[in-house]
């Protein structure tokens, strides 16, 4: 059979190119033919492409475009690259008004990673719950993500959809629960993509010489309150070190402006650190699988790290005064342990969904 993986993609987030290389990564690598649909959602497109793409409305995009345009537009591309070199992936891409043309391509199709049903995010995009697929093909959803709950009304739209799926499993305990809700059975739990792999895998993507030669502070994403970023600057003049800020804007007094353009760096910044404040989901794992003393931040779409923090018993990790004040370590036997665990049981998922085949 020929599936078409239908996911959230073409991004300037390195999370989400992670999820989906893995994801593609650990299907081929059970002889499953996959191929990633180059899919556009308008609303995630406008978000991401807009501070370099598009007519300008204002002096004040125009500056925006100029100051910090060209590295934005960089990481896009060689994300997208990236994703070209090392996946396969239709040449044509599709919207919202041309996805059903894909049924003549594909005998089945695989929703997720990420937070494809956040609907939010997407605009009630229904296309990440295959509404565009013939009843007769088969319908698989690994590792999808919700985020916040659906209202009644999305419950509604979403449950028929819901029904037509062979497999669903989810990455979040709080998603199972909530599609229990709709279709009155909850559903399997299993690990982000990126989790599939253990660190020794990752460490192959690692470039030690862009890695600062100094021991360092990595501050990564923005909490709406800005919390993590103080909160590295304070912790780096604690302990005499530098704080680095991953930042694509204005430079922040405190810290120092680092801009990495591919995978590889993004992945050396987080190997090499010796301590994150991360606002990232996809920050606070990759800190986890190199066994990194790391705080996190709960921004939007809270289900996420929730649920990891519970299962991994990490919630002392969380940035509040208290924690921050405690800096009570990591028990790495422990989440290694876990994630292990979390890891074979979702290769068993994948391989048992595939078994016909």
């Amino acid at each position: 059979m020929e599936y078409g993986l239908i996911t959230i993609h073409s991004t300037q987030n390195f999370g989400s190119l992670l999820q989906t290389f893995s994801t593609i990564s650990a299907i081929r690598s059970l002889g499953i033919s996959i191929t990633l649909i180059d899919y556009h959602n308008e609303k995630i497109d406008e978000r991401e492409t807009a501070i370099f793409s598009g007519n300008k409305k204002s002096l004040k995009d125009v500056i925006k475009k100029i100051l910090w345009g060209k590295d934005q537009k960089r990481k896009y591309y060689s994300i997208n690259n990236f994703l070209k070199e090392n996946t396969v992936m239709t040449n044509k891409s599709y919207t919202v008004d041309t996805i059903q043309e894909v049924n003549s391509k594909f005998d089945g199709f695989i929703t997720g990673s990420d937070i494809v049903w956040g609907t939010k995010i997407t605009g009630e995009d229904m296309s990440y719950f295959l509404d565009f697929a013939d009843s007769s093909k088969k319908k698989l959803a690994f590792s999808s993500s919700i985020g916040s709950k659906w209202n009644q009304e999305e419950m509604e739209k979403i449950k028929p959809l819901l029904e037509r799926y062979d497999s669903i499993s989810v990455r979040e305990e709080l998603a199972s629960e909530w599609i229990k809700e709709v279709i009155g059975k909850k559903t399997e739990v299993t690990c982000d993509p990126t989790m599939l792999w253990d660190a020794s895998y990752w460490r192959k993507f690692v470039e030690p010489e862009y890695a600062p030669k100094e021991k360092y502070v990595l501050i990564y994403a923005v909490n709406p309150d800005k919390r993590n970023i103080y909160d590295g600057i304070k912790y780096a003049k604690e302990h005499k070190m530098k704080a680095y800020f991953v930042n694509f804007y204005g430079p922040i007094k405190g810290t120092k402006t680092i801009r990495p353009i591919t995978v590889q760096q993004w992945i050396t910044l987080f190997a090499n650190a010796e301590i994150v404040f991360s606002a990232s989901y996809h920050g606070l794992l990759f800190s986890l699988y190199f066994q990194k003393n790391v705080f996190f931040y709960n921004r939007g779409e809270k289900s996420r790290m929730i649920s990891l923090a519970k299962e991994l018993n990490i919630e002392h990790r969380e940035g509040t005064e208290e924690n921050l004040r405690n800096n009570k370590l990591i028990d790495y036997e422990f989440v290694d342990k876990k994630m292990r665990e979390k890891r074979n049981e979702s290769w068993t998922y994948l391989k048992n969904i595939f078994k016909e085949e």
